[in-house]
């Protein structure tokens, strides 16, 4: 993927789909075994990652039963981890990963770090303000593959507290059709949520 340049507005992808239309990958970090929500059928993350610890949360209330495990990775003298799904070239991509603390590590704040795509920063981590209303958080992007193969990784950075470990808890890779975001240069340019307005939904949010 080319350079990471954040074009501003606001994604307003999926707002409207039902979860009957999410296709791709939807992966639960640190889950054992299938797990079902809604009509979504979330899969075990051993596949798609090398390395890592798994933390087991127990169901976080309300919050989907994918945010009841996720990956951690203790491992600071590896420059990233990595999530690698298979991809088409040149096809455009939603990635959404979501990350809710749950004290894993017994701490009192979720560590800072660092996620990117393809090789390519995407954006610091920076959970703390939704955590500590209860929420987990989301971030998301859309890219074009460069090659068969996308990557998500994780990294440590100068905001990361010395004995602190990036972690994940749910991952997505949703294709999308070739004319959504068609005037975006691609091999340029990704777009990444800036923010999510519902119009006339109802019910409340499981991540902020």
């Amino acid at each position: 993927m080319i350079p990471f340049s954040l074009l501003a507005g606001a994604l307003v992808l999926l707002a409207g789909a039902t979860d009957a239309a999410l296709s791709g990958y939807q992966i639960s970090c640190g889950a054992t075994s299938e797990q079902v929500a809604g009509n979504v059928t979330w899969f075990p993350d051993g596949p798609f990652v090398h390395g890592g610890e798994v933390a087991e949360l127990g169901s976080p209330g309300v919050m989907m039963p994918m945010l009841s495990s996720l990956r951690y990775f203790p491992d600071a003298s590896a420059g990233k981890h990595c999530y690698v799904v298979p991809a088409e070239r040149h096809a455009r991509y939603l990635v959404r990963t979501t990350y809710y603390y749950g004290g894993f590590d017994g701490g009192r704040a979720p560590p800072v770090f660092d996620q990117a795509i393809d090789g390519t920063r995407w954006s610091a981590v920076d959970t703390a303000a939704a955590y500590a209303r209860g929420l987990a958080t989301y971030y998301e992007a859309v890219v074009e593959a460069a090659g068969k193969e996308l990557s998500v990784c994780l990294a440590r950075s100068r905001d990361t507290a010395p004995g602190r470990s990036p972690f994940i808890s749910a991952l997505q890779v949703v294709p999308l059709e070739a004319s959504v975001y068609g005037a975006v240069n691609f091999t340029a340019y990704a777009l990444s949520t800036v923010a999510r307005h519902s119009f006339g939904g109802r019910g409340g949010s499981v991540v902020g």
